[in-house]
Parts: structure tokens; sequence; C-alpha cells
């Protein structure tokens, strides 16, 4: 009252001195115009009413200047087809996934800025609360074969209300986005981001639960009813692509959204997580498939399941923000709640890197493809893939301006005896990095990824079958190592 009364008194006293009726209603706009925009302290800092509304809003998001060394798209190591634009020269498709050439760059760069919109709105039936993160990045090199470019980037997109999820969030397998302490993502635990569906109970006393629905199409590893695409020939000699190597994917339409469970104990000490998904695989019948003139005459129908186990232990008698976080988890058809791709937004379908020489004898390195299932040629129809992963994250705070980020993770995929192509393999990751804040929302870091991709058979072309009942040759198995990492400066607002 006293703000606006004083607004009064000076648009008076500009009346009595003949400043005119427009710059007394000046004055009286701009107080009025102070006491509108109000902070809103319900929900924490950061908050001010929408002018005319009850709705709080917060904005903020980062920008951030990465360098990749020997690594792609958010410091993901070149090991699957996901970060496939590593293999390939500048201005000319070399060789695509898992090719590595002399001419594979050694480097990347990226630039992205984020903004985050954040409502919420107190209601009878509880709060409405909406949130929108996008931005655009520049890539150094931004697709195979492509020139640098920028692009717009869509983070997450979604609806809370009385319990209720809609939209882009993290999937509810996993525990969010707040548990990493690294700059990479891992290769062994679920971090998947999803369209999801799902309703929260809280119980009371940190206990919740939640059930969701979410899209089947980011969870499809692929279905392999044939064998990849070949490197080499039954003699040796390379055949330059483009594309790469992969397999053709017999997947089925979509039918069920995978239905996505989990309880979640929330305490002063930390972080307790169970879930579970059930995940359908539809596989089309290859024409090799008896009594199948077309692919597509007939399909299997498969349920394919994942449970996972998560816990974070705050650790404040180490250092104040010290953490420790453990997650294990078991697929059989749904691999793609194993990790296996280093992002949270893309599947991937092989793993490996290949240095190629002029022979396959010359060549050394990994490619092993990956799927939910795949065609078993001695019961003529589809075998689910199984697999397992473990890991492990720490953080520390040397002092509470310089912290430091530790993982370990493992993972294995096991594939069922005389399919097509397909071998078990496995994947192991150590990263570790080193981040200093000068100040506030400041971050400046370095990170070293170590990682490995091993198999049970040493890299070979070996005769399979394709899905007509051609004989055609795959180049599969082996082994690699991959050191890559990069530096990333990043201001948080």
């Amino acid at each position: 009252m006293t703000k606006i009364y004083t607004g009064f008194v000076l648009a008076g006293v500009a009346l009595v001195h003949g400043l005119g009726p427009a710059i007394a209603a000046d004055l009286v706009k701009a107080e009025k115009a102070e006491q509108y925009v109000k902070v809103c302290s319900a929900f924490g800092e950061g908050y001010f009413y929408i002018p005319g509304t009850d709705t709080c809003l917060k904005l903020g998001g980062y920008l951030r200047s990465d360098t990749y060394v020997n690594a792609v798209g958010t410091f993901n190591p070149p090991i699957s087809n996901v970060s496939g634009k590593a293999f390939n020269a500048p201005g000319a498709g070399v060789a695509g996934f898992p090719l590595v050439t002399a001419d594979s760059s050694d480097y990347d760069t990226r630039t992205r800025g984020l903004l985050a919109v954040e409502t919420r709105t107190q209601t009878d039936y509880g709060m409405v609360r909406t949130l929108f993160r996008f931005g655009e990045q520049w890539d150094s090199q931004a697709q195979p074969g492509v020139s640098a470019g920028a692009s717009l980037y869509f983070e997450r997109a979604f609806i809370q209300f009385a319990g209720f999820t809609a939209g882009y969030a993290n999937s509810f397998f996993n525990a969010g986005t707040g548990i990493t302490y690294i700059m990479a993502t891992p290769y062994a635990g679920d971090n998947m981001w999803n369209t999801v569906l799902a309703y929260t109970a809280e119980f009371g006393n940190g206990i919740s639960a939640s059930l969701s629905l979410e899209d089947a199409a980011n969870r499809s590893t692929g279905v392999q009813a044939g064998a990849a695409s070949s490197a080499y020939t039954e003699a040796g000699a390379l055949i330059p692509t483009a594309t790469g190597m992969s397999y053709v994917d017999y997947q089925a339409g979509l039918q069920l959204p995978d239905l996505v469970g989990n309880v979640r104990l929330d305490q002063t000490w930390g972080t307790l997580m169970l879930s579970g998904a059930l995940h359908r695989v539809g596989a089309l019948s290859p024409m090799a498939a008896p009594f199948t003139s077309y692919v597509g005459g007939s399909a299997d129908n498969m349920l394919g399941w994942a449970v996972g186990a998560i816990t974070e232990f705050k650790l404040p008698m180490l250092a104040p923000g010290d953490r420790l976080y453990l997650q294990a988890n078991y697929a059989d058809g749904a691999l793609n709640y194993l990790g296996l791709s280093g992002t949270p937004q893309v599947h991937a379908s092989g793993l490996g890197a290949i240095q190629v020489g002029s022979t396959l004898l010359s060549s050394s390195g990994a490619y092993y493809p990956i799927a939910d299932a795949v065609w078993n040629n001695d019961t003529l129809s589809y075998s689910t893939e199984t697999g397992w992963a473990i890991s492990a994250q720490y953080k520390h705070y040397w002092m509470p301006t310089l912290r430091s980020g530790l993982y370990l993770g493992y993972v294995a995929v096991n594939v069922p005896e005389n399919t097509v192509g397909a071998f078990d393999v496995n994947v192991a990751q150590a990263v570790a990095n080193l981040v200093w804040t000068p100040a506030r929302n400041l971050d400046i870091g370095v990170e070293v990824i170590y990682s490995r991709v091993d198999g049970e058979v040493p890299l070979a072309n070996r005769a399979a079958t394709t899905a007509t009942g051609a004989a055609t040759y795959a180049t599969t198995g082996g082994s690699t190592d991959v050191w890559s990492g990069g530096m990333r400066v990043q201001r948080n607002f």
C-alpha cells in the first residue's frame, strides 16, 4: 500500500507542476507494473507469478561447449551404431559403422544452448506442473558425410497432475537424470527417456509406487532374421560401404506399449527403487520360415521383460555432497533396459569397432549385432536374447569447488545357440572425471572413458543363411578397446 500510495502522490505532484497528464499516467503505470509481477515462494527459489494468473513460472537452462576426443554425441564412445558418424571422413561416407578408417575424425566439437520452462499451479485436485526443455546445438560433424551445422535439440516435455505424468520424460524404469555423476551416458544401466502415461501413488514416509505405459518404439532393439551385412567377401577382400554393417530388422508393427512399474523409497540417507517392465516383441516371419511365401505372411509374438534395482547412498561423513549409486538389471527379449547405446534417446542394434585393412586378416576389432529376438535355424522360429548389467558410480568432493565422478560398468548379452549370425557379447566401461566450479553454476570439466567390446569368437567371415534361405557371409566376432573422452565448459542458469 505504501508504494502504491507513493505512486499516486508522485502523479499528483507531476500534475501540480504542469508535467502533463501523460507523464502522470506513466508514473502510475510503472508503479502498478512493479506491484504486478510477484515472487512465488510456494515452490522454492526462482519462481514468479505470470501476471494476471495464479500460475508460477520458472526459467532455466544451460549453455555448454564440448570437445570430444574419439567420441561423438555427448561423450559417446564410437562403439555402437547410434554413434556411427565417427567412422566417416569429412565430406564423404568412406566407411560406416563399425568400420574405422585412417580418415576418421579424431575429435568433434559441439555447442548447445538449452532453455527450460517450468510452470506450477496449485488447484483443488493438487498441483499442475509442466516442464519443457528444448534448444539448439552446433556440431562440427552433424551427420555421416555432412559438414558442420546447427540442429534443433528436444529433451523433455511433460505434464503432471494429481499423480499422473503424460508426455516425454524419464522412463519410470530408471531413477531419473538427477542420479548421474559422469558427463557420458554409460552403456551399462538404463537411462532412457520416453513417451509415458504414468500414475504415481504416494504412501507417505518417502514410499511411492508408479505404473506407466511407455512407447515401445524407443525400447525395441530390433529383430534379426538374417545375417548381418558383410564387410568382406568370402575371399577376404574389403567391400567399401557408406552405410556400414547392420541387419534387416524384422520388427513387426507396434501394437502394445511397454508396461513399466516401480516401487521407490526416498529417505534422508538416499534412495532405493525396484522396477520391472513387460515388452512385446513382434517378429515378422522371414521367407525361410515354413509355409511362408513372403515376409510378414505370419508373425511371432513374444513377451520380453526386464527387472532392475537401483540404490543411492548419501555419504556426508566422507565429504559434503558425496554419493554412491548402484544399479543392476536383467532383461529377456528387452535388451534396451540394459542400456547398450550410450544415449538416453536412441537404441542401438550393433556393438563394436573394426579398424579396416585391405583384407580381413589385416583388420582388427569387433562387431556384434544385438536384437530382442533372433531367428533360430534349428527350431525355425525366433528365440529371445537375454542379458544383464551392473554398474557403480561414486561422486566425491575434494573441496566445495572441486569434485570427481567415477563409473564402473559391465553389461553382457547372451544369444541362443544355432541362431543367425549372432554371438554373445559384453561391454565393460570405466569413466573418471574432474570438474572445477570456479563460480556458482559454472563447471569446467575433463573426462576420460575406457570401453571394451568383447565376445566369444574371433573376428572372422562366417557363412550364414539370409531370410530368403540363400547363403551369405557376415563379418562378426572379435574384441576391441577404445579410449575416448573430452572437455566441457557449462554455465547453468
